[in-house]
């Protein structure tokens, strides 16, 4: 998987459209081996201000060809990126708010994966059960960075006393982290119970579908045996709850499944390469999808899909 760029793509689809008027200039670019961090530190040069006057929505892929919206805090009528970068401005227009985190209703993706191995009936008997029952609503292994190397610094950071200040991206970056864990770890458990897409009593239901914790301030608001499914598989990762608790994360909950939308499917080049096509809500992981079709080795590169 991601033995080249075009063979995922990513196209964001914001939850708003633009107004055309306001201080915030908004570009959507296409970008291919570029990271988020990237881009918007060459939209920043290029306007002249500082890199917190860039907004985007989600981090997306660096091994990939995508498509995405930033915004751009300037009186400028239009900008203009360096020739050298694989980024190509699509369109620019304006809003009167800064883009911010999560203000995306879904990622549209097409994937390619190479030299498939098994029966093609098998995978496209996997391909029809996912989309009708979804899949595991697993944060990403990108989440977590290289080699667990997110989760390191964040305990590291966590654990100390007193903590020594980060910038936003870290401390957002870290705490993440630490609640993915924890989130995953509660999947993990309800995915072996064979419960992760059923209804258990105590659990707390978003749209009709059970929800897992996203660590923080305040009680959890499961109940009676999704709270003690909760609380056994959390036992051993204890360590990680009292932090998240006082440092100002408020307690939410997270969908346990995730359900690909207008999920596709086309065998290429003599059934050896499947291109997969579908969308997800802000969030989830389009690896959450591929992972429950086989075993696919994924090239390297630093990946997100939120």
């Amino acid at each position: 998987m991601r033995d080249r760029p075009e063979d995922f793509a990513v196209d964001e689809q914001l939850g708003f459209q633009p107004t055309g008027e306001g201080e915030h200039l908004f570009l959507r670019i296409q970008k291919r081996g570029l990271n988020t961090i990237s881009v918007a530190g060459a939209l920043a040069e290029a306007a002249g201000v500082s890199l917190a006057a860039v907004g985007y929505a989600g981090l997306k892929d660096r091994r990939a060809v995508t498509r995405q919206w930033f915004s751009v805090t300037t009186p400028l009528c239009r900008l203009a990126l360096p020739v050298d970068l694989e980024a190509t401005i699509l369109a620019q227009t304006r809003h009167a708010r800064k883009l911010r985190r999560g203000q995306i209703d879904r990622n549209e993706f097409c994937i390619r994966l190479r030299g498939v191995q098994g029966a093609a009936d098998e995978i496209e008997a996997r391909l029809v059960r996912l989309r009708s029952d979804g899949v595991p609503n697993y944060f990403g292994v990108q989440r977590f960075g290289r080699d667990g190397s997110n989760l390191d610094a964040a305990w590291n950071w966590l654990s100390r006393r007193p903590r020594r200040r980060l910038s936003a991206f870290k401390r957002g970056l870290y705490l993440s982290a630490a609640r993915s864990l924890l989130f995953n770890t509660v999947l993990a458990e309800r995915v072996r119970c064979g419960t992760w897409n059923l209804v258990i009593d105590g659990d707390v239901l978003d749209q009709g579908r059970p929800t897992g914790p996203l660590w923080g301030r305040g009680r959890s608001a499961a109940r009676d045996a999704s709270a003690v499914l909760e609380a056994e598989a959390l036992a051993p990762l204890e360590r990680w709850l009292e932090p998240l608790e006082h440092i100002g994360l408020v307690q939410q909950r997270r969908a346990l499944a995730a359900l690909p939308e207008n999920l596709v499917w086309h065998w290429e080049q003599d059934q050896r390469v499947l291109r997969l096509e579908f969308a997800l809500c802000s969030g989830s992981y389009a690896t959450s999808v591929v992972q429950e079709l086989g075993h696919f080795a994924v090239a390297s590169g630093n990946f997100s899909d939120g």
